[in-house]
């Protein structure tokens, strides 16, 4: 008979995604549907089972269930407490943090995949409020800074299916920044770290539509009521003396010239969005689209 304490010791916390696994898929993707908690259950404890499958190099796994369940659970039934919302909040931001710097390996998949549950969780903010303003504030810097930070850029890989740092943390950075405690002093940090993040040294040319994402935010911050059509002049400035810059040498650089095709790329789709229709569009936006469309003109080859 194995000892009670050995046991204790190997048995995985309920926590973990071995625990989640043995449930099957077939459990969680009934749950992932509408979020029927069975009863014994908690919706607090599944959410939390369904999170430890973020990193799983099974995209079933970690899209289709440590996705979906927190979208059905968290954000259609509304099942989670603020306490709830908090506690999953904090545990998510932490795994931004995990293995930060690596390239090529799966640790991406955890903080890809947080990011992509934590703009679930933004995005209910804006309707209901869970975080208090130093955990927004928190959230917001955590945001920037794993945008700053990922090295991994990989969209869609055939072994593992999404990885989508970058997206998935646009997609999070586009709902804070619809938020009213996004401050104006943050409109010109998301700019620019959407500028550095397509244009640092070493940067491939994005091509899974990452610009498009990444533009989402820039126009969430361009529709807001107290945005300023003039911050945006320094920022596309960038754009010219990028454009300037590639052409110095001939032929150009190739890391110059694939940080212009970055740069291009996110000003066209910038320019795009504010383009399509927003009747609660505040003012601000149509001046931004003709202040895009004055720097593509300027930089067209």
């Amino acid at each position: 008979m194995i000892p009670l304490l050995v046991l204790l010791a190997v048995a995985p916390p309920e926590d973990t995604p071995l625990a989640a696994e043995r449930r099957g898929k077939a459990f969680w993707t009934a749950l992932a549907k509408d979020c029927a908690v069975p009863p014994g259950e908690t919706a607090a404890g599944l959410v939390s089972e369904a999170a430890s499958l973020l990193g799983s190099p099974d995209s079933e796994w970690r899209d289709a269930i440590g996705y979906d369940v927190v979208v059905a659970c968290a954000y259609k039934k509304r099942l989670l407490s603020a306490e709830e919302r908090r506690a999953l909040t904090s545990r998510l931001r932490a795994n931004l943090r995990r293995g930060i710097g690596a390239t090529g390996d799966d640790s991406v998949l955890l903080r890809s995949f947080s990011a992509l549950d934590l703009s679930i969780l933004a995005a209910l903010e804006l309707q209901d409020p869970a975080l208090d303003a130093v955990g927004y504030a928190g959230l917001l810097d955590d945001g920037l800074a794993y945008l700053r930070e990922e090295r991994d850029l990989r969209g869609l890989e055939p072994r593992v299916g999404w990885i989508h740092a970058t997206a998935h943390t646009a997609d999070l950075l586009k709902f804070l920044a619809r938020d009213a405690r996004f401050k104006p002093q943050d409109h010109a940090r998301l700019f620019d770290a959407a500028w550095s993040k397509l244009t640092a040294a070493g940067t491939p040319v994005f091509t899974h539509a990452e610009d498009e994402r990444l533009a989402a935010a820039l126009v969430s911050v361009a529709r807001r009521s107290d945005f300023d059509p003039a911050s945006l002049d320094p920022w596309l400035d960038r754009f010219v003396a990028l454009e300037k810059q590639v052409w110095t040498k001939t032929p150009p650089e190739s890391a110059t010239l694939d940080a212009s095709q970055n740069a291009r790329d996110l000003l066209r789709s910038f320019y795009a969005l504010l383009s399509l229709p927003e009747p609660a569009a505040a003012g601000g936006q149509a001046a931004a689209r003709e202040k895009a469309l004055a720097t593509l003109t300027k930089i067209r080859r």
